[in-house]
Formats: structure tokens, sequence, C-alpha cells
């Protein structure tokens, strides 16, 4: 979400000069980077991002009250909630309906409060924007709303804005204790993310494969990573960084043979065109948004299948001419998207919503 911000920050500067743009943020953002733009203000909120329900209380109760003052005529809620009741015309989006199709692997806490606020918040707002047709089509099925009332704009990957310089390729291959060749992917604790598949799928590859596997990021904590790699008696086979700062993961993927997302669930899929943006082949499961996204620039893969993991992983390793085809299509691929693309069609939606609501328009708020 951080991603989305920015980039539509980014893209809405640029295309958006006729307009104000105020950006309401929490405490935790007063000095997250915003675009020099004379038209965009920042607006520090008094409520941190740490208490969710102090942050849903404050959405609901005070920021009406606020955009009032502000006399706006759009407002934007980036996050899946957003104020149910408000003076102006409306825009939610909502990425995914996660907290449906995988809340089981949510903690109820999170999961109850999030779908009720963003169930209303869908009912009450003028346009929905999704970020994938997959989301679009979920949202119509798991919250029975109508299609015409959601708009699809994709993402982008992260503007050069938020992010650092690329690190030292030797210096970072020496902090993590990589070797080439290896394979790289995204973990993380997280159920959907199936990195225990992965890591199963990687065990079986044949030894004449030398390759490592590293896993930016952390193991699920139940993984015997041992045990995983004891077959080929390679104890290092697998490598988990731990927490990556952002600087170092382009050259994490760049110098890569194969990046892989084995991902059960996926709204939009951002990893893979950073990774097509790295230049390094990947290798993705036919999960969720997926396909729609990484385009012909993927090998795709089913995730539930240990076999079919190992042989689409084998099949790119050891040809260099298919690596070679899925890195021109992806970089072919990233063309489809663009934060001024993203940030042109929002302006769109925005249109949209006023007309709905019967608002002029002013100023665009993006919350």
């Amino acid at each position: 979400m951080e991603t989305y911000a920015a980039g539509l920050l980014t893209g809405l500067a640029k295309v958006a000069q006729d307009h104000e743009i105020v950006a309401f943020v929490n405490r935790e953002a007063s000095d997250w980077p915003l675009p020099a733009s004379p038209n965009l203000t920042r607006v520090i909120c008094p409520v941190s991002a740490t208490s969710r329900l102090s942050r849903y209380f404050y959405e609901q109760v005070r920021l009406p009250g606020l955009l009032r003052d502000w006399r706006v005529d759009v407002t934007h809620s980036l996050g899946y909630v957003g104020p149910v009741s408000l003076p102006c015309a409306s825009v939610l989006t909502i990425p995914d309906p996660n907290y449906v199709d995988i809340g089981h692997t949510m903690p109820l806490h999170r999961r109850l409060p999030l779908r009720l606020v963003s169930t209303q918040a869908a009912r009450t707002a003028d346009v929905i924007v999704t970020i994938s047709d997959f989301s679009k089509r979920r949202l119509c099925e798991t919250l029975n709303l109508p299609a015409d009332k959601i708009t699809v704009t994709h993402l982008a990957p992260r503007t050069e804005m938020h992010v650092a310089p690329a690190a030292n390729w030797e210096e970072v291959r020496s902090q993590y204790n990589i070797r080439e060749p290896y394979i790289v992917a995204f973990g993380g604790g997280a159920v959907h993310k199936n990195i225990p598949t992965l890591l199963q799928a990687v065990a079986t590859l044949d030894k004449s494969l030398p390759h490592q596997l590293v896993i930016i990021g952390h193991i699920p904590p139940n993984v015997d990573k041992a045990a995983i790699a004891a077959p080929h008696g390679e104890g290092n086979r697998i490598v988990a960084t731990g927490y990556v700062p952002g600087e170092h993961i382009p050259a994490l993927l760049g110098h890569a043979d194969l990046f892989v997302l084995p991902s059960l669930y996926e709204g939009f899929g951002l990893p893979v065109l950073e990774a097509q943006q790295a230049g390094v082949a990947v290798a993705c499961s036919t999960a969720g948004s997926l396909p729609e996204i990484a385009g012909e620039g993927a090998l795709l893969f089913d995730p539930y299948s240990v076999d079919d993991i190992a042989s689409k992983i084998a099949a790119c390793l050891s040809d260099v001419e298919l690596r070679s085809r899925l890195c021109r299509l992806g970089q072919a691929n990233l063309g489809r998207f663009s934060w001024e693309k993203t940030a042109t069609e929002t302006l769109r939606v925005y249109e949209k919503a006023l007309a709905l609501s019967g608002h002029k328009a002013g100023a665009t708020i993006v919350s």
C-alpha cells in the first residue's frame, strides 16, 4: 500500500497539475517523501498507524470534519477502509478481498474489523478502485458489488523517489553469505506465500543444478530448513537473509538466475514486476492475479504441486535461452504499467465519482 500511495501521488503530481491535492497522513508519515509539487499539501493527522482501532475511529469520526474544513470535493481512501459518511464524493481502493479469500489465515481481531469497515465503506463509496481484473471479479462475488461500480487501475514498480541507490553487489553477496548461481524468492510466514512448498520443490532438484535458494526475508518458523536441504547433504543450499533494506533488493534480484513466486493468492503480485524490472527471469504460480500481471514474461506453475514447481524451476535453470527469452518478455511486459497511466485512469475515476455524487470539481484529495 505504501508503494501504491507513493506511485499514485507521484503520477498525480505530473498529470493533475490543475488540481489541488492534499495528502492526509498519520504521524509516522510526517517525514515520508512526497513529490515536490506546488499543488500538493501534506496534512498530518494526530493518529498513529500502529493502533488499528484508533485509526479506524479517527477515519470514521474525525476525518469527515477535517474534509469539510478543507472544502474537499473528492476523497480517495487508498487501503481497504474509508469513512462511511462523507461530505463529498468518495472513492475507495480495495486491492483485493483477502479478508474473505484468505481470512482464515488472519487473526480474528484483524479480520473482523477489516471486513466490517471495508464492506460498509464499499457500500457507500461512489466508485471502488481495485488493482487487477482478478480482484474485481472476487469483489463482485464476495461483496455482491455491481461490476460497473468497480474500476481497475494497475500498479507499477516503485518510483525512483522511493528507491535508494543500489548497493555494491560484492558487499551484499558477502553480507548474506550468497554463493552464485542462485534462485531468489521473497519469504515470510504468511500461509499464502507458500514458502514450505517452494523449499520442498528446491530440495528435489537434481544435484547437477548447483543453485542456492536465497529467501529475501524469513523462512516460516515451523519449517526445518536443514531437514529439507538434507537429501543432497548441502546444509547451505537454502539461505534466508532476514530483514533486507530496500537498497539491497535490486541487487539480490538482478544477480539471480531465476526469481520464483509460489504464492497461493495475490491481488496484484508487485514482486513479479520488480523482478522483471531487475532483469531476472521469472517463474510464478497460476494463482490469483499473477498470470494477468506477469503476461508472457513468466513461466507459470501449479503452486499446489511440488513436482510442477520443481520441473518449471529446473527447465529455467537448465535452459539459458529460455531464461533470456523470459527476461526479454518481462522487459516488454513492463511497458503495460506506469504510475502516470495509473494516475490518468484514477483522475477519470474522480470525475466519475463527482458526476455520481453531484459535486462540482475543485480539489482532488487523497487520504
